[in-house]
């Protein structure tokens, strides 16, 4: 009787922290419904109650037992366990759908995965764990065969004692393998994100349901009663002593690389994204750097040729001949042509902040060729701590595809706004467009005319990028004439000497 207890007891410990261990991977990586928060540790601890319970119910139960095994005393074969295997999977999604918000097919995966992990663990430990008993009761036998009087005398105590430090070990081994594979799945999800397409969904979840589909087939094959005797799979062909743990064992590994393999792909593309922010801001120097070198070499021919100005200017004004208004015209003409090359010397616009400056100054000219009205009201928001050079990262690009659209309307224009209210910085691009914004092709990405594909949504991911580091948003619309391009950003009030108010 207190060996049963012990059992039990020791069952019911290992059922309760098994479950408490494949519930972490979906409470990590999900957040509860509105109406849970604040009591996310319940919803954790209610998956665990609930679940133990349910397997209690199964095992324990008289009621249970004869409905799923038609017995009272159990099952008499392996596969009358899937059957209730898979009602505790339903079990499992059921409850994460009802208390976790997000995407279903993440929900799905997580959940998924955690219970398919568990099964692994087990048949992975599991026939190694038996060939280790086998071991250790050939070993207590022979010893006890060879004359060992007290082995002899207590053997059955021995045995027993071995047997539950053999059940405490594999519990205790069990567990840390689970947790080390639910933990090593949980730092990688983390870094790839909640933001997964259905693409990567899919590379994740496929060797998850190979190893499921192995579980069900190990668990209709493993043991049956023929008669009075069970007969063992691993008994009939020992082979798969070695086979069934080293293919459970890959599958484990399998689920963990896939997760590997998404999160060194996500962090490369990341990595590109980035080259491209800097190779953008470079370019923006460079673009910086070739107008002031305009302006200086102007200004520098000016200085030079002020004094020749100047001299003709003054023979102009000493001359006291006058025919028929020539002399007012020629005035006239020689500083009109003055007035011309000052203004060439001259920004395009006054923005409040030198970089932006030059990037708006810079379109405007680029959409004057192309014959595009372009109309702003942009001012720099230089009390909110928002860098100009991220500024003209969204400007660059936002007023690129701009222009890339408006060029091919009938009546092309491009105006650009700017707003702020309280520490939020609102920027609005509207173009003339007449066109579709998707595909059926391209999904969610917006359509381009760009001859090169690979560059194609680029300037959108770096825009976004670019917002997501001050807490802000892109939002885009089309109005069947015109299309909107909205940016908020959330920038940090600055005291009047220039540090940030905390």
């Amino acid at each position: 009787m207190m060996k049963e207890i012990i059992y039990f007891a020791l069952n019911l410990t290992e059922q309760l922290l098994r479950r408490w261990v494949i519930i972490s991977l979906v409470h990590g990586l999900l957040v509860v419904k509105d109406r849970y928060l604040g009591r996310e540790k319940w919803v954790k601890v209610g998956f665990v109650v609930l679940s133990t319970a349910y397997y209690l119910a199964v095992n324990y139960l008289p009621v249970f037992k004869f409905f799923f095994y038609g017995q009272e005393e159990g099952m008499l074969a392996s596969r009358a366990s899937i059957i209730p295997l898979f009602l505790s999977l339903l079990l499992m999604l059921a409850y994460c759908f009802y208390f976790y918000s997000g995407k279903k097919s993440s929900i799905f995966y997580l959940a998924f995965t955690a219970y398919t992990v568990n099964e692994l663990t087990l048949f992975t430990l599991h026939a190694l764990f038996v060939v280790l008993l086998e071991i250790i009761s050939t070993v207590l036998t022979t010893v006890a065969i060879n004359g060992n009087e007290f082995i002899l005398n207590h053997f059955l105590q021995i045995f027993g004692a071995v047997e539950m430090l053999w059940n405490l070990l594999y519990q205790i081994v069990f567990l840390l393998l689970c947790y080390n594979v639910i933990q090593t799945l949980y730092r990688n999800l983390s870094c790839i994100g909640r933001k997964r397409n259905t693409i990567q969904e899919l590379f994740l979840l496929v060797p998850s349901v190979m190893g499921f589909c192995l579980c069900i087939l190990i668990r209709s094959i493993l043991y049956a009663y023929n008669g009075n005797q069970v007969k063992f799979v691993m008994d009939e062909y020992p082979e798969t002593k070695l086979l069934i743990p080293m293919v459970s064992g890959l599958c484990l590994i399998s689920i963990i690389l896939s997760a590997v393999i998404l999160r060194k792909l996500v962090e490369s593309s990341e990595k590109e994204m980035l080259v491209e922010v800097y190779q953008n801001r470079i370019n923006d120097m460079e673009e910086h750097m070739k107008d002031v070198e305009h302006l200086y070499d102007g200004i520098r021919g000016m200085r030079h040729d002020m004094k020749n100005h100047l001299a003709d200017l003054e023979i102009l004004l000493g001359q006291k001949k006058r025919v028929s208004g020539e002399y007012e015209k020629e005035v006239r003409r020689y500083l009109d042509g003055l007035c011309e090359a000052m203004e060439e010397l001259e920004m395009k616009c006054s923005s409040g902040n030198p970089v932006t400056d030059v990037v708006i100054s810079r379109k405007m000219r680029s959409a004057a060729q192309k014959k595009i009205a372009f109309e702003s009201n942009f001012i720099f928001p230089e009390k909110l701590g928002i860098s100009a050079f991220d500024i003209s990262i969204l400007l660059n690009n936002g007023l690129d595809n701009a222009i890339e659209a408006a060029e091919k309307e009938i009546d092309p224009f491009i105006h650009l706004d700017s707003y702020a209210k309280s520490n939020m910085f609102f920027i609005e691009i509207r173009n003339s467009f007449t066109g579709s914004l998707y595909s059926a092709d391209a999904g969610e990405m917006l359509l381009t005319s760009k001859e090169d594909d690979k560059s194609h949504g680029l300037g959108m991911k770096n825009m976004q990028s670019c917002a997501e580091k001050y807490f802000g948003i892109l939002r885009w619309e089309s109005s069947g004439k015109e299309f909107l391009l909205e940016i908020m950003l959330q920038g940090k009030e600055l005291e009047t000497n220039g540090k940030e108010r905390n």
